[in-house]
């Protein structure tokens, strides 16, 4: 049972992932799980972990649990576009 729970967990965090990349992408969120995934495999991160941490990222909620790895490819990949989106969303 907590096999499924960690999926469904996992399913969800890579659905809230992609809906935050085509917000900033302005594309489908196939479009954005193509780019979570490929983002992911040229920098060798699974694609959860980097879901994660955009996550965190787009919610102002990193600290020191934040995987850096991770935090340096979503700055990478879309810094400009989260920036931008902080700035309009007063994000500190």
């Amino acid at each position: 049972m907590a096999v499924i729970s960690m999926r469904r967990d996992g399913r969800r965090t890579l659905c809230a992932a992609e809906g935050v990349v085509a917000v900033l992408r302005h594309c489908t969120l196939d479009d954005a799980f193509r780019d979570i995934v490929g983002a992911a495999q040229r920098h060798n991160v699974a694609p959860l972990r980097l879901a994660e941490t955009l996550l965190a990222v787009a919610q102002c909620d990193t600290g020191a649990d934040t995987d850096g790895e991770a935090a340096a490819v979503v700055e990478q990949t879309w810094g400009d576009l989260l920036r931008t989106f902080q700035l309009l969303a007063s994000c500190p």
